[in-house]
Order: structure tokens, then C-alpha cells, then sequence
């Protein structure tokens, strides 16, 4: 019986076929590697800016008459400190007997798309940004990576009654109430040298609101550019007795109407301006990409024609160098 079993055994292996033990082989050995695979996790990659969605155009170019309607808030919390990157910045030749031009880009803070064409403009660009906006830090950092200046885009009650967004000052705020709304929108961009108003044109016209902001400005070793939406403004007097910087925008939009034609003749308008005045502080808006094309390229023209382009803080510095010269 013994030997039966034997030759039985015998007869089992050697009538096996060599195909199926190697066909056997490769199945162990598929097994181990997947189970080698599922064991090993890979590193997720580090990422710059979270994912987005563009929201699109925020508000037309015109600002006194409409607004943001987008109403998102963004908790505060700390922008990661980037360092101005001096090799980022271009150096832009002194011209005697020349002009300047500072260049506002304002909203900014509702989409990176539209940011990012007015990043690529190889001179100096202010951006104003607003805030409790879905991309408020997100931009900022972006702006101070490209070497750019940053201020802040103040919302503040027009007399229409638009709605100027969030964190806006208005008329009927207590001082206490100004100074936090200040405070909390500055904490959000603590890269900023100053604040422009959006909209504003009953803000900027009230005195009482007028230096309470100028003294919280001066506290804070902050400039004022008044965006001088209402003739009536009193940016300048506030500005004067808290001893703070002051500017004004001194031409026109430069995106009211946002075709190419209209946004030359704005900025050749603001080049009268300059010649005339000795600099010209323009304004502009984010949303419109037409204008983004435009500055990139008239720029070997800027120079060409003895212009020199200045962030608003080196217009400062010029202005506050020429003794007895009083902004106009």
C-alpha cells in the first residue's frame, strides 16, 4: 500500500506541467509586491496657494456707483512673512526735469486670475487690497513675493448709500467702532504702508470721521491717498492736522470705460497731468485685463518719454524732499 501511494505521489508531480508552476511563481509574487505598495504613502506635495475658483468680475470700474457683491469673510489670521525681493524689482532710471507716475491697481482680493497679469508689469505698481475678502491674504502674499508695495483698500459709506462691502466705515460709527474696523482690517495685511478709500464719498466728506482716521493713520505711521471721489473731501485738511502723509488721486480713472481706447486716452491724460503737476497718482482696477496688457506695454515709452514710476510711498519720499512744496 505504501508503494502504491508513492507512485500515485509520483505520477502527481511529474505529470504537472512546467507553465503552471512558473504561471504560480509570478501570482506570489504579484501579491507581495501590492502588498508592499499599499504599506508605502507617499509625501503629499507642498502647496503655494489653496485651490480656488475664480468668482469672475467683482464690480465695474466705476466706484462710486457700484460695489463688490461678493460678501464672503475670511477669519484673520497670520500671512506668512515674505521678505521684499530686491532682485524682483527693476531698476527704473531718474530722468532730470522729468515727471512721475504712480500707478493704483484697486479691489483687489476677490480672484487670483485677475491678479496675476498685473503681476508680471516689470515697474513699481501699489496694489490696494480690500478686506474680508475670500482672497485677501492670498494676494497680499503673492503682491510681496513679486517685490510689490500693498496698501490697504478702506470701504467707506458714499453718499448714494451703495453698499461700500464689509468692514466698511460709515458716518453714524461711534470713534471705539472706527478704530476696531481699522484695526481689523489692517491686521489682515500688516504689509501695508497705508490705505486708499473705496467708494467714500460721504466718509471722506465728514470731520468728525475724518480725523478719527487720520489719527489712528498717524498712530500708526500710515499714509492716506484720498481715491478723491467727492470734491468735497476732506482727506487733506484730517491728513494736515495728524501730520499725516497725504495724496490725492490727481487724474482720471483709468478704467472707466474698460475698451483700449478709453484706457489710452486716460493714461495719456494722466501723463498731462504729471507734466503739469510734476507727478500724477492714477487709479485703476484689477478686473479689467485690458489695462494689465496696456501698462505692460507702454512701458519702454514711459521711459522713453522721461517719466519715472514710483510706488506711493517713493512719491512720498520725493514729495516730502522738495522743501515748500505743498501737494496741490
Amino acid at each position: 500500500m505504501s508503494d502504491k501511494k508513492k507512485t500515485k505521489r509520483g505520477l502527481s508531480l511529474k505529470g504537472l506541467k512546467p507553465y503552471y508552476i512558473i504561471i504560480g511563481i509570478i501570482i506570489v509574487l504579484l501579491i507581495i509586491i501590492l502588498s508592499m505598495i499599499k504599506n508605502v504613502r507617499p509625501e503629499p506635495a507642498e502647496e503655494v496657494y489653496e485651490t480656488y475658483i475664480d468668482l469672475g468680475p467683482a464690480e465695474t470700474a466705476v466706484p462710486e456707483h457700484e460695489t463688490s457683491t461678493i460678501e464672503e469673510t475670511v477669519p484673520v489670521e497670520s500671512v506668512p512673512s515674505i521678505e521684499r525681493n530686491p532682485a524682483s524689482i527693476p531698476e527704473i532710471p531718474e530722468v532730470e526735469d522729468g515727471y512721475t507716475m504712480a500707478f493704483i491697481i484697486d479691489d483687489v482680493g476677490n480672484s487670483i486670475e485677475q491678479l496675476k497679469p498685473f503681476l508680471e508689469i516689470p515697474y513699481p505698481v501699489t496694489f490696494a487690497i480690500m478686506p474680508d475678502r475670500k482672497y485677501t491674504r492670498e494676494c497680499a502674499t503673492m503682491i510681496k513675493a513679486a517685490g510689490k508695495e500693498i496698501i490697504l483698500h478702506q470701504p467707506m459709506e458714499s453718499v448714494g448709500g451703495a453698499d461700500p462691502g464689509k468692514s466698511a466705515i460709515y458716518t453714524d460709527m461711534s470713534e471705539a467702532e472706527i478704530r476696531k474696523t481699522l484695526e481689523h482690517n489692517f491686521k489682515q495685511l500688516p504689509q501695508a504702508s497705508g490705505m486708499n478709500n473705496h467708494m467714500g464719498s460721504a466718509a471722506t466728506s465728514d470731520e468728525r470721521v475724518m480725523n478719527i482716521v487720520m489719527d489712528y493713520l498717524s498712530e500708526n505711521d500710515l499714509f492716506f491717498l484720498d481715491s478723491f471721489t467727492i470734491s468735497t473731501s476732506l482727506g487733506k485738511e484730517a491728513a494736515k492736522k495728524s501730520e499725516v502723509d497725504f495724496i490725492k488721486r490727481n487724474s482720471m480713472f483709468l478704467d472707466n470705460e474698460n475698451d483700449h481706447a478709453s484706457i489710452q486716452n486716460a493714461i495719456n491724460e494722466g501723463k498731462k497731468a504729471a507734466k503739469k503737476n510734476g507727478h500724477a497718482v492714477m487709479i485703476g482696477h484689477v478686473m479689467t485685463g485690458e489695462l494689465a496688457e496696456i501698462m505692460l506695454d507702454l512701458y519702454p515709452n514711459f521711459i522713453e518719454d522721461g517719466c519715472s514710476l514710483k510706488e506711493i510711498s517713493e512719491l512720498f519720499i520725493e514729495m516730502n524732499s522738495l522743501a515748500g512744496v505743498e501737494e496741490e
